[in-house]
């Protein structure tokens, strides 16, 4: 069963960059709120576990069988954080605009990446379910 493994992690980590992507937005809507701490959520396991898992699952040989590469079962949980980054400026706002844009944009790759991923994996899914016929 490690192939729909494969598929409940990576729907953990598509959970986590929506839940991320959802926080960021929201500290750019602050931008102009005095006092603002800009916020972030904090990762358990890696982007690169999520993909181990995705790799492994397609062929055991590529990937050793361990988790070394940081892949746990809880990459979708996190917490929200202040953003140990952010420099609040003479207002106490401490949401600088550029540095938001990079993150959101860093995250979105990371999406795009994990949902094609879960698309490759659902497909194998549904060609093993029709025995392996096409159309």
């Amino acid at each position: 069963m490690a192939l729909i493994d494969s598929v409940e992690h990576l729907r953990g980590a598509l959970d986590y960059h929506l839940s991320r992507h959802n926080l960021l937005a929201s500290n750019l809507a602050h931008i102009d709120t005095p006092g603002y701490k800009p916020v972030d959520l904090e990762r358990r396991g890696s982007f690169a576990g999520a993909l181990h898992v995705a790799l492994e699952a397609t062929q055991p040989g590529h990937l050793s069988s361990s988790r070394a590469a940081g892949g746990s079962g809880d990459y979708a949980q996190g917490r929200v954080i202040e953003d140990p980054g952010a420099a609040a400026g003479a207002d106490g706002n401490g949401v600088d605009l550029d540095r938001e844009a990079v993150k959101i944009a860093s995250n979105q790759m990371r999406y795009d990446m994990i949902a094609q991923l879960a698309s490759s994996q659902l497909a194998s899914l549904a060609w093993a379910a029709s025995d392996g016929k096409h159309g």
